[in-house]
Order: structure tokens, then sequence, then C-alpha cells
């Protein structure tokens, strides 16, 4: 999806819920004029305007793999599902204070 494919869907859900601009702009954060000029055909907002708009329409943002969901040449009916992970990332340990090399103490 490009930013144009991404503004259509953005006006075309202010649309179907029948949001007020004014409503947006509240929920949001950003001005009326903010919110009509980005998505309007010849809006070009920022990303950070995009992410609030997003928010403020009861949407969720999803990064995917480019020809995710696609369905392949050998399968017709295959679609792959996306997964929700969840918003936490698994982190490594913390290394110990000191390490051990032939029951030495050694510190860090």
């Amino acid at each position: 999806m490009n930013k144009q494919e991404l503004i259509t869907t953005l006006a075309a859900r202010r649309d179907a819920t029948g949001v007020s601009t004014a409503e947006i702009a509240l929920r949001s954060g950003l001005t009326e004029r903010s919110v009509r000029n980005a998505l309007s055909l010849q809006g070009n907002p920022q990303l950070s305007s995009l992410l609030a708009l997003v928010d403020a329409l009861g949407l969720e943002l999803q990064l995917a793999p480019k020809g995710f969901g696609e369905t392949t040449g050998t399968d017709p009916g295959y679609r792959p599902v996306t997964t929700r992970v969840g918003h936490a990332v698994a982190q490594a340990p913390a290394p110990p204070p000191y390490t051990t090399t032939n029951n030495k103490r050694r510190s860090p």
C-alpha cells in the first residue's frame, strides 16, 4: 500500500463511520484544516499525522513484508494469515555481573 492508498482508505473509513472532521481533529490532536488537507486527494500529510488519523478513526496500522498475503502460483487457495504477536519485544536477559573462568571470579 502506498501513501495515496492509505489516505484513500482513511477517507473511506471517515465516510463509512460518519465521523465529522471536527471530531477527528479532536480525537487526533490535529487541527480541522490539517485533517481536511490530509484526507484530500491532494493531501501529503506527514507520517505523524497519518498515525494520529489512523488512531482517531479506530484503526491500527500493521506492517507486513511486501507481497504478504498474495496467492501463490502453486496453490491458488492458499493465503497466509497475519498473526498478532503483541506489543512487547522479547529481549535477551542481562549478562551476569561477572564471568567465571576456571572457577575464578573476574570483575566486569
